[in-house]
C-alpha cells in the first residue's frame, strides 16, 4: 500500500488490516478524514458522492482510536436509517474489524434475542443500529444504558441529509443527547452525506449552539462524467387506460434502456412502481425472459425486499423498479444506469438517484428521466399549458449542474416528537419530576427552542389525554393510555404509519395495503409486481387472501411529495422566460418546452405574474416555494377569497385590479402567524398531534408552515411589476 502522512496516523492493527484486505492506497476524502479526526476533537461532516468511500473515511480513523484505547463498553455507534443499510455496512465493517480484533455488532428488529443479550452482557467495539432500536434500548434496557455507553467516543450518522428537518431526525437527535448523558464524555459525531445544501444548518443540527465545533470536508462531486436525458411523451394520461399510447411507448423505451445490465428505475409513487414492474416483465416475457425486472418499495414484505437486494448483489444482472427505498446507500453493486419515471421530487433526490450509477472510477453516471405528459391543448388550464412537470425537471437539472441542493428544512414546530420523547423518558426512568424532564429534553436536549411555559402547556395537555399523570410527590408517570402507547412496537418510531392489511398467498406474506384503499372481494390488483385476485378479507386478522390472476389494477396508497424549494420555482420561471436550448431533452420534450414558452410569452408572463382569465377571475403565478405558497393561501383564505390552487399558480375570484388592490393591502398589513395557522389544513400532520390541543397545533403550524416575511416579499416584488 502506498504510504502517506495520513496513513501513518492510523494504528498499526488498522494498517495491517488494510494490507491484508489488499488496499493499495487511500482516497483523498479518506486521507482528509483521518487527519481531521486524529488531529482534532471537533465533530465532522463528510460530504462525498455515493461509492466514494465515505464509510471507510469515517471508520478508518475511528477504529484506529478505538483499538489504541479499548474500553469495556461500546466505543462507536453507527446509526443508519434502514435495516438493510445496517446489514450492508455490517458486511463491509465485519472483515476490517475482524483483522483489527474489534467486536462489531448490529441491533435491529431482525437480530435474534440471544445475540442481543450476548451483546448487552459484554458490550465492546462498534454497534450498528437504527434510530428506532436506540429508542427500544431506552425503553426496554434502561438498566444497561450506562454499561453500554459509558466509554462511547464516536457516533457515525449515515445519510444525515435524509434525517435533517424530519421527525425521524428530531427523534434521533433527542436520543443521542440522551446517550450523551450516559457517557463519561459526550461522543464526537461524524455525519455522512452525498448532499449538503446549507453547511451552517447541517452543523447546527449536528451540534446545536456550537457550530464552530463542526468541521466539514467535501469531495469534488463534479469529477464524474454524466450521460443524462429527459424524455417526454405526448398523449392523454388515464390511470385506468391500460393500453394508452404514452404507457406503451414509455414502457417500451424503459425496456429498451434497462433490459440489459444492472439498473435501477425509480418511480415517485408505489402504484407506478407496481405498474411499470408489471409492464416491463410483460415485455420481457414476450422475449422469453420472465421476471427480468425486480421490485422494491416499503409496503412489500421483508422477504421480498431482501430477495431483491440479494439478487441485485449477485453476479446475474437484474434491473429493479423501486421507490425511494433504494435511493440511500445500500450496496447493490455496480449499477450501470438509473431511470426516473416522473419529475424528481428535489435536487437532493435527483443527485442521490443519479449517484447510484457509475460507481467505478472510469464509469460515467447515466440517468434518463421519463415524463408522461398530457396532450397540449388550448382547452387546458393556462397553468397546465406551461407543462410544470417538464419545466420543473429542467429546473432541477440546471440547479444540479450548478452544484446547488436544497438546505434542510426547519422542524422546530415538531411537538409530536417531543410528546413521544416525554413518554420515552418517563418509561426509561419509571417517573421523574417535571423540572428534571425539562432539563433532559429541553436544556440539554434537542428541543432547546421550546420555552418553559410551552413545555408546561404540553404536559398539562397530555395529562388531560391520560398519557401521563402526576403523583402526590410531584413525579410524572405514565397514564393508562400512555402505558398502552409505550407497550406498542409502533412507539419506537417517531413517524406515523397508516393502518394496514397484510396481503397473503398460501400463508406467505406479500406486502401491505392501507385500510383506506382496500380492494373488494374478487377484485384484481398488482402487488410485488405480480397480479392477484382477492379471494377473502379477514377484518379481525387484518388480512387479505389472494390467488394469482391474469387481470390487473393499480393499487392505491396516499402519496405526498416533499416541499418544493423557492429556488426551484424561480428557476422554472427563468427556464420559461429564457431561450436556452437544453441538449438533454428528447425531441418531444423540446417541442413541449417551446409550446410552453410560447404560451408564457403570449400571456405576457415574462413581464408580470398576474393574468386576467376573465373580468372576474385572475391567475397569480407565485413562482415560490411550498411554504411561502401555503402562507399566501392562508392569507387569502383568511380574507375569504374564493380560490383554486394549481401549485405554481393560484386562481382568484377577483378582477385584475381587485387582485392588485388586495396584494397592496396584504403586503403592508401586519400578519399574525398563529392566526394564519388557523387557516391551514390538515391540523394533524404528525404521529402524536391528535393528543395536542388546537392552540398547540396552531403554534406548531405557525413555526413550520407559515412564512409571513417570505410571502410579503413575494407580493412586494410582484407589485413592482405594476409601478
Amino acid at each position: 500500500m502506498n504510504h502517506s502522512s495520513s496513513y501513518a496516523l492510523l494504528a498499526e492493527p488498522i494498517q495491517k488490516a488494510l494490507w491484508k484486505l489488499g488496499w493499495e492506497s487511500l482516497r483523498p476524502i479518506q486521507e482528509q478524514a483521518i487527519e481531521f479526526i486524529q488531529n482534532s476533537q471537533n465533530d465532522l461532516i463528510i460530504s462525498a458522492r455515493t461509492a466514494s468511500g465515505k464509510t471507510e473515511a469515517a471508520f478508518l480513523p475511528v477504529l484506529s482510536v478505538i483499538c489504541q484505547n479499548p474500553a469495556s463498553s461500546v466505543q462507536a455507534i453507527y446509526v443508519g436509517p434502514l435495516k438493510a443499510l445496517i446489514n450492508d455496512q455490517f458486511r463491509r465493517l465485519e472483515e476490517l474489524c475482524e483483522y483489527a480484533q474489534i467486536p462489531v455488532h448490529r441491533w435491529h428488529g431482525d437480530v435474534s434475542a440471544s445475540k442481543k443479550q450476548k451483546f448487552v452482557s459484554n458490550p465492546r467495539g462498534v454497534l450498528l443500529i437504527t434510530p428506532e432500536s436506540i429508542e427500544s434500548l431506552f425503553v426496554n434496557r434502561s438498566t444497561a444504558l450506562n454499561s453500554l455507553f459509558h466509554s462511547l467516543s464516536f457516533v457515525v450518522i449515515d445519510e444525515i441529509h435524509a434525517l435533517q428537518g424530519t421527525e425521524r431526525g428530531t427523534h434521533l437527535r433527542s436520543l443521542l443527547f440522551r446517550v450523551d448523558q450516559c457517557a463519561i464524555n459526550p461522543p464526537r459525531i461524524v455525519g455522512l452525506s452525498a448532499t449538503i445544501g446549507d453547511e451552517e444548518l447541517s452543523a447546527e443540527w449536528v451540534r446545536p449552539n456550537a457550530t464552530e465545533r463542526v468541521d466539514l470536508i467535501k469531495d469534488d462531486l463534479s469529477k464524474k462524467s454524466i450521460q443524462y436525458g429527459i424524455f417526454a411523451y405526448q398523449s392523454s394520461k388515464d390511470d385506468e387506460e391500460q393500453d394508452s399510447q404514452y404507457s406503451h411507448e414509455l414502457s417500451q423505451d424503459l425496456y429498451n434502456s434497462f433490459s440489459k445490465g444492472k439498473n435501477l428505475i425509480f418511480a415517485n409513487t408505489r402504484p407506478d412502481v407496481e405498474w411499470y414492474t408489471d409492464e416491463l416483465n410483460h415485455l420481457a416475457a414476450q422475449e422469453g425472459r420472465p421476471d427480468q425486472f425486480l421490485i422494491h418499495h416499503g409496503a412489500l414484505s421483508r422477504d421480498i425486499r431482501e430477495h431483491t437486494e440479494k439478487m441485485m448483489q449477485g453476479k446475474i444482472p437484474f434491473s429493479t423498479v423501486c421507490s425511494a427505498t433504494l435511493e440511500l446507500g445500500i450496496d447493490i453493486g455496480n449499477v450501470r444506469a438509473v431511470g426516473q419515471i416522473g419529475c424528481p421530487w428535489s435536487v437532493n433526490s435527483l443527485v442521490q438517484r443519479l449517484g447510484r450509477s457509475g460507481r467505478e472510477e472510469d464509469q460515467p453516471q447515466i440517468m434518463r428521466i421519463f415524463l408522461p405528459e398530457d396532450l397540449f391543448s388550448f382547452t387546458q388550464h393556462l397553468s397546465g399549458q406551461l407543462y410544470p412537470p417538464l419545466v420543473q425537471a429542467i429546473a432541477l437539472t440546471e440547479l444540479m449542474l450548478e452544484s446547488w441542493v436544497e438546505p434542510c428544512e426547519s422542524n422546530s414546530g415538531d411537538l409530536s416528537t417531543l410528546v413521544q420523547q416525554i413518554l420515552s423518558v418517563i418509561a426509561e426512568t419509571g417517573g421523574l419530576q417535571a423540572a428534571e424532564l425539562f432539563k433532559q429534553l429541553i436544556v440539554s436536549g434537542a428541543f432547546r427552542h421550546i420555552n418553559q411555559t410551552l413545555f408546561v402547556d404540553i404536559l398539562r395537555q397530555i395529562g388531560q389525554e391520560d398519557l401521563i399523570e402526576q403523583t402526590k410527590q410531584g413525579e410524572l408517570i405514565l397514564g393508562l393510555k400512555g402505558e398502552k402507547i409505550v407497550r406498542s412496537y409502533e412507539f419506537y418510531s417517531a413517524f406515523a404509519t397508516p393502518p394496514e392489511f397484510r396481503v397473503v398467498y398460501q400463508g406467505q406474506a406479500i406486502g401491505m395495503l392501507p385500510t383506506t384503499y382496500l380492494p373488494s372481494e374478487n377484485q384484481h390488483f398488482l402487488l410485488a409486481g405480480k397480479r392477484w385476485q382477492v379471494v377473502g378479507i379477514d377484518y379481525d386478522r387484518r388480512e387479505i387472501g389472494v390467488i394469482p390472476a391474469r387481470g390487473r389494477k393499480r393499487p392505491k396508497w396516499d402519496s405526498l411529495g416533499p416541499n418544493v424549494h423557492q429556488k426551484v420555482r424561480q428557476k422554472m420561471r427563468q427556464v420559461l422566460a429564457g431561450n436556452k436550448q437544453f441538449g438533454y431533452l428528447n425531441p418531444s420534450a423540446s417541442q413541449l418546452l417551446e409550446q410552453a414558452r410560447t404560451t408564457f410569452s403570449n400571456a405576457d408572463l415574462i413581464h408580470k405574474d398576474l393574468f386576467a382569465l376573465s373580468l372576474t377571475k385572475t391567475l397569480w403565478f407565485t413562482w415560490t416555494g411550498t411554504r411561502i405558497h401555503q402562507t399566501i393561501l392562508a392569507m387569502l383564505e383568511r380574507h375569504k377569497i374564493k380560490l383554486l390552487d394549481y401549485g405554481v399558480a393560484i386562481e382568484l375570484d377577483l378582477s385584475f385590479n381587485q387582485t392588485i388592490d388586495l396584494l397592496h393591502q396584504l403586503a403592508k398589513t401586519k400578519q399574525e402567524p398563529r392566526v394564519l395557522a388557523k387557516m391551514v389544513e390538515p391540523k394533524f400532520r404528525r404521529k402524536y398531534d391528535e393528543y395536542l390541543s388546537e392552540q398547540l397545533l396552531e403554534w406548531s403550524i405557525a413555526e413550520d408552515v407559515i412564512d409571513i416575511n417570505g410571502a410579503q416579499s413575494v407580493m412586494v416584488e410582484l407589485l413592482k411589476q405594476f409601478n
